[in-house]
């Protein structure tokens, strides 16, 4: 089932980041914990739609404007690897504004029922979505209808609806 509004994030688990060019496990509730964090997720980077509407969405003058708004931190979510995940992140130019964390197997977008089936395209992917999350806590949620990207997962929208 979907996540939605009062559901806690399931930050039982680690994901994956590369620090100083090895894989890391990060353990994801110390990083929730005690603050509001802007979480969106993509199914692939490198994706056409990943890369050059949502993630976008969530950087520059929005993202600090999201900051400004409460947002402690800006963490994406990608349903890859560890090595694409931080050539993607070094690709898009945001620097350390959004923490982009792999997926690899797509484990953490099943324990937070967000995952999808792409079959042959993509296999097991993360659904797009994006949430407003305090102490690991949903407390706004978007999600996309489908693979495609209407907007309302993007920042744009959830600043207008913060």
């Amino acid at each position: 089932m979907a996540p939605r509004v009062g559901d806690r994030l399931p930050l039982d688990m680690t994901l994956m980041r590369l620090e100083k060019g090895a894989p890391v496990e990060i353990p994801l509730a110390p990083f929730f914990a005690n603050k509001t964090v802007v979480l969106f997720t993509i199914p692939g980077a490198f994706t056409s739609l990943c890369r050059t509407s949502h993630f976008p969405s969530f950087a520059g003058a929005t993202g600090d404007a999201l900051r400004a708004a409460g947002a402690s931190d800006i963490v994406c979510i990608a349903s890859n690897d560890s090595f694409v995940v931080d050539c993607f992140r070094q690709t898009m130019g945001t620097g350390d504004s959004i923490t982009v964390l792999a997926d690899g197997d797509a484990s953490w977008a099943r324990a937070a029922g967000l995952a999808v089936n792409l079959g042959k395209f993509g296999g097991v992917r993360c659904a797009r979505s994006s949430f407003v999350v305090t102490d690991g806590v949903i407390m706004k949620a978007y999600l996309e209808d489908g693979p495609a990207y209407s907007g309302i997962s993007g920042g744009k929208h959830m600043l207008a609806n913060w």
